[in-house]
């Protein structure tokens, strides 16, 4: 995110990581219902962790390492959480880059 001019100083939007972490849970639970297979349940699970490190991380100040770090997290757990949608539900993966969008508009 920073690769598209977002300056360095600026906070995460923590409520945005919520809401993607949030919808990463959600996810882990649907796919667990319908039998999917560990290593996409493992994914999702990376997705949420990286959500979960970017919310500590964020609460660093901004334009530190740590905060550019979280930031670095937040992209991270939304790269996998993309990745991990690309093959099911067009309504969800619309609605996880919807939430990305937020995120880099902040």
């Amino acid at each position: 995110m920073r690769g598209m001019g977002r300056p360095n100083s600026e906070p995460l939007p923590r409520h945005v990581v919520r809401d993607l972490q949030g919808i990463a849970r959600a996810l882990y639970a649907a796919c667990q219902e319908a039998g999917a297979p560990a290593a996409d349940l493992a994914r999702i699970a990376d997705a949420g962790k990286a959500f979960a490190t970017a919310l500590d991380m964020s609460r660093t100040e901004p334009d530190t390492i740590g905060h550019r770090a979280a930031w670095g997290w937040a992209d991270k757990g939304i790269a996998i959480l993309s990745e991990c949608l690309r093959t099911g539900d067009a309504s969800t993966a619309t609605l996880v880059s919807t939430w990305a969008e937020r995120l880099r508009a902040k």
